[in-house]
């Protein structure tokens, strides 16, 4: 939820209850409640501090982790639908299914750490059984590319086929299918030839095709995002293409404000940087890239 009311109950928000199809889901973004656990357990396995996993884990890992497993569709074994982490698409979204995924492998690891045999298992049992429908039911054959994700119609399974940044990345980050499978190497050659990276035209990616916010110039598919760019980096460093990673780096670096300031995204037509600025996930990712880069090169 965005947010709440301070005796506890929900709060107005800019995402509706009610759906196209008259279905009834509250507005929430499950990828914002699988980050929570997923970083915590990247914390605790950096600082071992059985103190910390004693005061958060039963109070916050696990209900969080208990609402992610049982948050599943019975028909196609993936998440329930909620909101995009563009926080405008209503659906399962492959981002999502990936960072759940992920987070219920984080919980279990803490589960075992805290000596919680059952829900270790409970939990890595769902994480596993994600992963495998979404082997199933989430890459599109016809356009060689992940899919931004499904809804459930009628009891039938309707694919949203829109090229989105998100959902190739986010299965490579957070190991929804391996960076050297052929879905995601097919994935990301789709994003490469329909956003003009292949063929040198272009260095950023928007967040997916088509994309209408901020978007002032005509007959272009949509802005440029530096977080998605900063993404491909991080892939081409991970599969050893540091000469296909380092045009990113410079391109983010040579539109930066003067003080460092990092912001949102950049008209393609005119090269104008549109805000917000600062983005805090601009500079995150930013960061991320060059730690990557320095770690490849063995630093």
């Amino acid at each position: 939820m965005h947010k709440y009311r301070a005796d506890g109950a929900l709060g107005s928000s800019w995402h509706s209850y009610v759906h196209s199809d008259s279905t009834v889901f509250p507005p929430i973004q499950e990828d914002e409640t699988a980050i929570v656990v997923y970083l915590f357990c990247y914390f605790y396995q950096k600082h071992p501090d059985l103190k910390l996993l004693t005061k958060f884990y039963d109070s916050m890992v696990v209900p969080m982790a208990n609402f992610m497993t049982d948050y599943i569709d019975i028909d196609t074994g993936l998440p329930k639908p909620s909101y995009d982490l563009w926080e405008q698409t209503f659906l399962t979204s492959t981002y999502t299914t990936a960072l759940v995924h992920a987070s219920l492998l984080a919980a279990s690891d803490l589960a075992a750490a805290a000596d919680d045999s059952s829900n270790a298992v409970k939990w890595r049992t769902a994480a596993n059984s994600i992963q495998e429908a979404s082997h199933k039911l989430l890459f599109n054959k016809n356009k060689s590319v992940l899919l931004r994700g499904i809804n459930v119609q009628d009891g039938k399974v309707v694919n949203d086929e829109v090229v989105d940044c998100s959902s190739v990345f986010g299965a490579y980050m957070y190991g929804l299918f391996n960076a050297g499978s052929d879905e995601m190497k097919s994935s990301v050659k789709t994003l490469e030839d329909m956003f003009g990276i292949s063929g040198g035209s272009a260095v950023g990616l928007p967040r997916y095709e088509d994309d209408e916010y901020r978007r002032s110039s005509p007959g272009i598919t949509g802005n440029l995002w530096f977080v998605t760019s900063l993404w491909l980096a991080q892939y081409y460093i991970d599969q050893g293409e540091i000469t296909k990673a380092m045009p990113i780096l410079e391109w983010t670096k040579a539109h930066a404000g003067e003080s460092g300031i990092m912001g949102e995204q950049l008209d393609p037509v005119t090269d104008r940087y549109i805000p917000p600025s600062p983005l805090t996930w601009t500079h995150a990712e930013y960061l991320t890239t060059l730690l990557n880069l320095v770690s490849e090169l063995g630093g």
